[in-house]
């Protein structure tokens, strides 16, 4: 008996072991698919069962209903605030949700079906809402708005395409079939006062009114105009307001009887004869430092970051999400390693306007088998849209032989100013040396013009809901 369970305690404390050893292959990450109930109700449908709702009274949705609809808005660049925007063939709603970053789940151009039993439509602002009705603000909590709304398919922001109208007007012929729609309005220009030359609120705005918007109108070609309201919150609220004609693209908000225009990013407004779209404004004026780049990959690879195999026969993947080290993590280790060539590429990063600026990340390498982690797992950067790459210097790497992850140091990378850049981690393997690479908190700060000042840090304070 006592040699049993000698035997049994040293499977036990092998079995310990290996598990505190981290897997070389996780599971592919699959494209998501839904395999519920088909859709049996629209979005017009939708605000005829929840018309009798109003200001005080909500309307709670006790059918087995469910709508297929694709997200046109999120919460990307913090102009909208715990909402996604949803549209089919019939018309939009928005849909209040209690998280933040939810972009990093749910993109713009994402399909997604949504069981309606239990969430409930409410009015703000004369409008009606989806969401639910234990959360504040009727925003659904995310577990149960994890738990209604399933994904079909990978996310594709080119499937979220806006009507496109050259006549501002236009809108007031058909209320209830724009209204939330995600619409380009051609042609335009933004009437700019001298002391409101920015998107959001200024500082003698916010003064006045610390929950102020940017409001600032836009004129079309036939003298019409609508107002693009922009939140103090959104990474471009600075942003100078460009001159000349170009296309501003938002979704077509509803406010009291008033059109309102909201941006989704900075990239909704476009082809400007003018200039300035973009540029820094009052909100960040020379010394100031702005954050470029903020990617944990806690929840995956999120919007900013793509994989490009450049070698990878006989691979399910190199690059994949790990979720339980919440992490971006390389490996072409099968049983034994494989030759192979990974990159996770970044999306374009505006530095145009920087006087320097500075990459940071952790990052983890194990498993090298004796080669140089710097040789195989390298940082570079692109200024001509990825044509040629320089091998960034300065990072402090892993030894190679371990989990902990270490910090890449203040990577300098002021050199690059002046241009929009790419940044690639690249991963090599031979049938030698297959190291595992982690890589996690990536963020590239700048200084825009002057001399760097350092960041500032701190808490978004959630604003008072005033307008939507």
């Amino acid at each position: 008996m006592k040699l049993i369970n000698r035997i049994f305690l040293l499977l036990s404390v092998s079995s310990a072991l290996l598990a505190c050893e981290r897997d070389y292959d996780q599971p592919l990450l699959t494209e998501p698919e839904y395999t519920g109930p088909a859709a049996n109700t629209t979005i017009a449908e939708l605000r005829e069962i929840g018309a009798g709702a109003t200001e005080d009274v909500e309307f709670i949705i006790a059918d087995d209903l469910v709508l297929k609809a694709l997200i046109t808005g999120n919460d990307e660049s913090g102009n909208i605030f715990k909402k996604i925007y949803l549209q089919d063939e019939t018309g939009a709603i928005e849909m209040e949700v209690d998280q933040s970053s939810v972009y990093n789940y749910y993109p713009v151009g994402q399909t997604v079906y949504i069981d309606l039993n239990g969430l409930s439509i409410s009015v703000f602002g004369d409008e009606q809402q989806l969401g639910h009705p234990d959360g504040y603000l009727y925003r659904t909590p995310w577990e149960e708005f994890t738990a209604h709304v399933s994904k079909d398919g990978w996310g594709n922001p080119e499937n979220a395409k806006p009507i496109v109208l050259d006549d501002i007007s236009a809108v007031n012929a058909d209320v209830e079939a724009y209204k939330f729609k995600l619409v380009q309005f051609t042609n335009v220009s933004f009437e700019i006062e001298d002391d409101k030359n920015i998107f959001g609120p200024t500082e003698e705005e916010k003064a006045e009114n610390p929950n102020a918007y940017g409001e600032r109108n836009i004129k079309d070609s036939h003298g019409n105009t609508i107002m693009v309201r922009t939140s103090d919150y959104a990474d471009f609220s600075g942003d100078i307001l460009p001159e000349g004609t170009g296309n501003v693209t938002g979704i077509l908000g509803r406010f009291r009887g008033a059109w309102q225009l909201t941006l989704r990013t900075a990239d909704d407004v476009s082809d400007f004869t003018g200039g300035n779209a973009g540029g820094e404004g009052e909100g960040e004026q020379p010394g100031t430092t702005k954050t470029i780049l903020d990617e944990s990959f806690a929840n995956g690879i999120g919007n900013n970051f793509t994989i490009e195999d450049k070698k990878a026969e006989g691979l399910n993947y190199v690059w994949t999400h790990d979720e339980a080290y919440s992490c971006m993590k390389a490996s072409a280790f099968t049983g034994s390693p494989v030759e192979s060539e990974s990159w996770l590429v970044s999306s374009p990063l505006d530095l145009t306007n920087a006087s320097s600026a500075t990459l940071t990340f952790e990052h983890a390498i194990n498993k090298a088998n004796g080669a140089a982690p710097k040789d195989y797992q390298i940082v570079a950067v692109s200024t001509d849209n990825g044509s040629t790459w320089e091998t960034l210097s300065g990072i402090s790497y892993p030894a190679g032989d371990s989990w902990t992850f270490q910090s890449s140091g203040d990577v300098d990378i002021s050199a690059y100013t002046g241009h929009t850049v790419i940044i690639s981690f690249q991963y090599n393997s031979t049938t030698a040396s297959a190291a595992t690479w982690e890589v996690r908190n990536v963020k590239v700060t700048a200084t825009i013009g002057g001399s760097s000042q350092g960041g500032s840090g701190g808490t978004a304070i959630e604003p008072v809901p005033t307008n939507k």
